[in-house]
């Protein structure tokens, strides 16, 4: 991954998954006051960081679950009835 540093408002844009995450870095990159852009910059190359690290768990989790016919690994909690409870309240 880049240092922060080496990041342009335009290649942290353009490494955002979605148009609603582009829009709202734009969002805030516009009514951020200049001193505290640095900071705002950083805050994004985290998310950024962060989304490519929870994508990459996501295939090791997938390539898991394909040669182990569908189960999770032993460190993993399935909570799927949990969620389906929360959301049927």
């Amino acid at each position: 991954m880049l240092g922060s540093a080496e990041w342009t408002p335009d290649s942290l844009a353009h490494a955002l998954p979605s148009a609603d995450m582009r829009q709202e870095f734009w969002r805030q990159f516009n009514l951020t006051p200049i001193g505290e852009l640095p900071g705002l910059g950083e805050r994004w190359v985290k998310v950024i960081e962060n989304l490519k690290a929870g994508v990459a768990r996501g295939i090791e989790l997938r390539a898991y679950q394909q040669a182990h016919g569908g189960q999770l690994p032993p460190e993993y909690t399935d909570v799927t009835d949990l969620i389906m409870d929360s959301q049927a309240a």
